[in-house]
């Protein structure tokens, strides 16, 4: 799965966030429309959770390489 194909299923999970966030009182009206309906920040937000699960396969390589196990 590329990234452009994990866009709309990391839109969903933000507006689900939000709005869980939202309804627990941890954050305002503002904030959660700002986070759902900016689309800098929503794509801000989408690109931080990309380069994560980008980071994996990196973060395993050098943990294996450091461990002595073959690469």
């Amino acid at each position: 799965m590329t990234t452009g194909q994990m866009s709309p299923f990391i839109r969903i999970a933000l507006y689900m966030v939000a709005g869980w966030l939202y309804g627990s009182g941890y954050i305002g009206e503002e904030v959660r429309s700002l986070i759902t309906e900016d689309p800098a920040v929503a794509g801000a937000i989408e690109a931080g959770i990309s380069m994560a699960v980008a980071s994996i396969p990196v973060a395993w390589w050098q943990w294996a390489r450091k461990m002595g196990h073959p690469t």
